[in-house]
């Protein structure tokens, strides 16, 4: 290919030429040699990603082996953050429990291991998951708004969003919020369905290409035979500026890429041999400019990764990037309130005497679930009433405390987060205008405005490729473009309000029927708002033409056909004549049925 005159901002530079520029695109292919896997350069990004992954997850387990000695350090940090596959949890190290260099390591509350011989107490609250719902929610609650002006684009673009389309949308929403970022990439499979699809892949499965801040490349990953010392792995990269896809399979380690192996060796990849040239390469020359993939990073600058290299910097940060201290404090203080409680049971402090014996010789066995309970002996003797000698006890519960530090932490992390108390539902639900709610959701909009900044873009070259793919693959006849994407309001008016406007809007000769009709109804198509405005006309025509023969009456003994010729000169129409007479029938009729 022939590259432009380059216009270097260093000049003088020895051996920085122009003309010694050359595209190095060609040499973007699969490995070709056995080496970590991973590619090793990503390790802290993946070790963040699991982090993430595992507060988004909600599941407690996966967080205590994600947090159990921070990383590679134990052997089941080695095998957590390796690319597949996790031991069972080891026993914990007596160092872990005590002071000292070893217990002066910081960990996280969700991290600590059980006490040998006591069950564990500790209580997770998922409000990550529900962080990375809300996000999706303000995003794609209602599925976007695909338009263009060519007409069989425009249709192609209206059958697109149906309800698979906008739940992969919603899906992926959800991902980039929690993992910084996702990949949606244009597939198909005739056995599957006819025409290609939008599917997403997580950021955690990808190992991405930037330069200059734009991806280049991407290639994906997935396991699809895990024996514990033999794993297989099979490698899709995309190269947008080259439309290639290339397809490979490797047989390694847990660690380890190992050897290529042939696509017809395994079930799950040898559909991709019948697809692939010479070098294993799905290769679609007719796309132009049109992309397999696409990034979106959730939000940006990314403040963690940003020291790390054009590689890592141009991904999206997380929602929960900074936020894991306090999502923990906020486990730590619910597990204190449970503990509480559970400590704070009601006992009852008893004379021996009252007790059963377990048997000579057993000794004595404390129960913490055990309602009664036995005094030293140097508080009670036994003797007196029976109501001195029935002691209860019931310890505080500092529910007070613990609910106003629950709260707080609580409000900290959704406004760290970028949302509003209100969104994730912390003022209640009370009926409210949507000026109102606007005003209370102004910080979850605004971020939600940001986000869209980084969707628009990303969503319009992923549905360009996607129509590219129909029309070279599939011989769809129409013209692939990138449409113009509009995002449904996330706050809608009340009917009332709505009404009360369109009305005002009406009164002061501000709008017409169609503009008020589209207003009332913002989720109509252009075809059924033109219907209803046709039936509002021909209903106030046949009002005003009732309206109008009565006012026009003539006298006594004039006949319906002068009335007739008389209502058109008096209305300023000559083309409802037809009108007026069924409407003169319609009444002479009920009368003679009268």
């Amino acid at each position: 290919m022939t590259l432009p005159t380059l216009d270097l901002p260093f000049e003088g530079m020895a051996g920085l030429n122009p003309a010694g520029y050359s595209d190095d695109r060609g040499r973007m292919s699969l490995p070709t040699a056995n080496g970590p896997w991973p590619p090793v350069h990503f390790n802290p990004v993946n070790f963040d990603l699991r982090i993430w992954d595992s507060w988004w997850s909600g599941d407690i387990d996966k967080l205590m082996r994600a947090y159990y000695s921070i990383g590679a350090n134990s052997p089941l940090g080695r095998q957590y953050f390796a690319t597949t596959g996790e031991a069972g949890m080891p026993a914990p190290r007596p160092g872990q429990f005590r002071g000292g260099l070893l217990g002066s390591v910081r960990r996280f509350f969700v991290g600590l291991p059980t006490p040998p011989g006591e069950k564990r107490t500790a209580v997770h609250v998922p409000i990550a998951g529900d962080l990375a719902a809300t996000s999706s929610n303000l995003l794609f609650s209602q599925p976007p708004t695909l338009k263009h002006d060519q007409a069989d684009a425009q249709d192609y673009l209206t059958d697109l969003i149906d309800d698979g389309t906008h739940s992969t949308l919603i899906e992926a929403a959800e991902t980039c919020a929690a993992l910084g970022g996702v990949y949606l990439r244009v597939v198909w499979d005739t056995d599957i369905q006819d025409r290609p699809w939008i599917d997403l892949v997580p950021p955690d499965a990808a190992v991405p290409e930037f330069k200059y801040g734009r991806l280049v490349a991407v290639t994906f990953w997935s396991v699809i035979q895990d024996t514990g010392k033999e794993v297989v792995r099979h490698l899709e990269k995309h190269i947008p500026g080259q439309n290639e896809i290339h397809h490979g399979v490797y047989v390694g380690t847990q660690k380890d890429l190992g050897r290529s192996a042939s696509l017809t060796d395994f079930q799950e990849t040898a559909p991709y041999a019948d697809l692939v040239t010479d070098g294993q390469v799905i290769s679609l020359p007719d796309m132009g400019d049109a992309s397999t993939v696409a990034y979106i990073p959730n939000i940006r600058p990314n403040r963690i990764w940003r020291d790390m290299g054009p590689q890592a910097a141009p991904l999206g940060r997380s929602d929960y990037s900074g936020l894991e201290g306090l999502m923990d404090a906020l486990d730590e203080s619910q597990s204190s309130w449970l503990r509480d409680i559970r400590l704070g049971k009601a006992k009852l402090m008893v004379p021996q005497s009252m007790l059963d014996n377990i048997g000579r010789g057993k000794g004595a066995v404390f129960e913490p679930e055990r309602e009664v309970m036995v005094p030293l002996q140097s508080l009670s003797s036994g003797d007196g009433p029976l109501s001195q000698q029935i002691v209860p006890w019931q310890p505080n519960i500092r529910w007070t405390e613990h609910k106003n530090t629950c709260d707080d932490l609580v409000e900290k992390i959704i406004g760290m987060a970028g949302y509003s108390g209100q969104t994730m539902g912390l003022q209640g639900d009370i009926a409210q205008t949507a000026t109102e709610v606007v005003a209370r959701e102004r910080k979850s909009l605004t971020t939600r405005g940001k986000k869209i900044t980084y969707w628009r873009p990303g969503l319009a070259d992923i549905i360009y490729g996607l129509m590219a793919v129909s029309a070279t693959v599939f011989g769809e006849k129409i013209t692939p473009v990138r449409p113009d994407i509009e995002f449904s309001d996330v706050v809608l008016p009340d009917a009332l309000e709505l009404a009360q406007t369109v009305a005002a809007m009406r009164g002061a000769g501000a709008a017409s029927i169609e503009t008020a009709v589209a207003e009332l109804h913002p989720d109509w198509a252009p075809e059924k708002v033109a219907e209803e405005v046709s039936r509002i006309y021909a209903e106030e025509g046949m009002s005003m033409l009732a309206r109008a023969r009565i006012a026009i009456s003539g006298a006594p003994g004039e006949t319906l056909e002068q009335e007739l010729a008389n209502i058109p000169e008096a209305i300023g129409s000559t083309d409802i004549a037809a009108q007026v007479e069924q409407v003169a029938n319609a009444a002479d009729s009920d009368q003679g049925n009268g």
